[in-house]
């Protein structure tokens, strides 16, 4: 029998976590939006579309009984008093041409009705998608508004409002005014793109869970220091030579291969782990999070920092061993927190101008 030549599986892009390793592979976001029922769907939708765009004046959840038609509805904030509808279907199949021609048919009726205008634009948005069928018609206007009149008595007439024996017939001017709607305000959001816009907002971690982020390996330092590295890296040569009882030193006069020289660049190498710690926590966590952590940084430090050290950079190296000791646990970011984020916190704390490692003398 030939052999096959296997190739080797490609080394993963991305740090791999505790999460990973006790609890598997990550559930992929699609498997998750089958676990909602019809309400954490409308909250999710409320969610998403709160931030999702800018023109939005004012978002708010409308789904319940006597809705006429709106769930989740959003108020422009380029046009005073136009809006835009969020249309939430919850089923276990992927939304019918039948089901969706009665939420446009409960939506066009009201408006005749007077209850409220036309909504710019209307977006089914359904955990499982939609029918084939259903897809056809929303990318032909004319095709879905002439479904919804052939259809209209067994889509409709009977389903419009839940009383009994109240149909509502396409006739007369109805009938004139359902002609004259461009129906190409209907739309909808593929369940992808409901996960993808969604993954912008602060809600996201706590539905879909912080095992769906994926954290890229640390990055290494450009060769020239760039302007955020000019203050921490100022101080850590002003413990160097507060050590060796000197002015001043430059990088330039660190010996290659000296406890100096490697600390030098490690430190660089840690600032920019940290660095690349806030951006991810900033594209997924609300923005006070990474302060919260380096704060937490800060407390846990900071008695180190007030001891007595012989100089400058015995402080350095006692607080940056302090700073690989602590435990976040409790904060969302722990799994994937490494020890040179740890460390590169607290220079990113000098760069604030927080602490010095050489201090002051009082005078």
């Amino acid at each position: 029998m030939k052999e096959l030549n296997v190739n080797a599986p490609v080394s993963s892009e991305h740090i791999i976590t505790s999460i990973e390793v006790t609890s598997g592979a990550p559930i992929p976001a699609l498997d998750y939006l089958k676990v909602f029922n019809a309400d954490s769907w409308e909250d999710l939708t409320l969610e998403l579309v709160s931030h999702w765009k800018t023109q939005y004046s004012r978002v708010m959840r409308c789904g319940a009984g006597g809705d006429m038609g709106r769930d989740v509805i959003a108020y422009r904030h380029d046009e005073p008093g136009s809006w835009e509808n969020y249309q939430c279907k919850h089923y276990s199949k992927r939304l019918s041409l039948s089901l969706a021609l009665l939420e446009i048919g409960k939506i066009l009726y009201y408006v005749y009705q007077g209850e409220f205008t036309l909504p710019q634009r209307y977006y089914f948005v359904a955990p499982q998608g939609l029918s084939n069928d259903l897809l056809k018609h929303l990318n032909d206007p004319a095709r879905l508004k002439n479904a919804l009149i052939d259809k209209w008595a067994s889509a409709c007439k009977s389903k419009i409002t839940s009383k009994n024996n109240d149909d509502i017939a396409l006739d007369g001017e109805f009938l004139k005014f359902v002609q004259v709607i461009d129906f190409s305000i209907f739309d909808h959001i593929p369940p992808m793109k409901i996960i993808e816009l969604h993954s912008n907002t602060v809600f996201h971690a706590q539905r879909f869970g912080i095992n769906v982020r994926k954290r890229s390996r640390l990055p290494i330092p450009p060769e020239e220091l760039t302007d955020n590295e000019i203050v921490y890296t100022k101080e850590l040569l002003r413990a160097f030579a507060n050590a060796e009882q000197k002015e001043n030193l430059t990088v330039n006069d660190l010996e290659e291969g000296s406890d100096y020289k490697c600390e030098y660049e490690g430190a660089r190498r840690n600032f920019y782990a940290a660095e690349n710690l806030q951006k991810f926590s900033r594209d997924w966590l609300p923005d006070n999070s990474y302060a919260e952590l380096t704060d937490e940084c800060y407390e846990a430090v900071s008695g180190t920092l007030r001891q007595k050290h012989d100089n400058g950079y015995e402080r350095y190296l006692a607080t940056s061993s302090q700073a690989a000791a602590i435990n976040y646990t409790s904060h969302p970011l722990s799994p994937y927190i490494k020890t040179q984020d740890k460390k590169g916190m607290c220079h990113q704390l000098v760069n604030t101008s927080l602490f010095k490692w050489v201090r002051e003398e009082r005078r």
